[in-house]
């Protein structure tokens, strides 16, 4: 998976907060947050979700 910061937020994607995230999944999004990295999934995030951290985030599964 991949994050990529995002201006816009789509009235269907599923936002989740940061401190709504499980101690792993808030590791992930640390280490991909502004980086061209991936990571394996998680069972938290889903392709599509927003994740609201420093910004907003989209999260793109490959």
């Amino acid at each position: 998976m991949r994050l990529r910061r995002t201006g816009m937020v789509p009235s269907d994607a599923r936002v989740r907060h940061y401190d709504e995230l499980d101690e792993e999944t808030q590791v992930t999004v640390r280490e991909l947050a502004g980086r061209p990295q991936t990571a394996p999934e998680v069972d938290d995030l889903d392709d599509g979700d927003v994740v609201k951290f420093t910004d907003y985030y989209e999260v793109r599964a490959r």
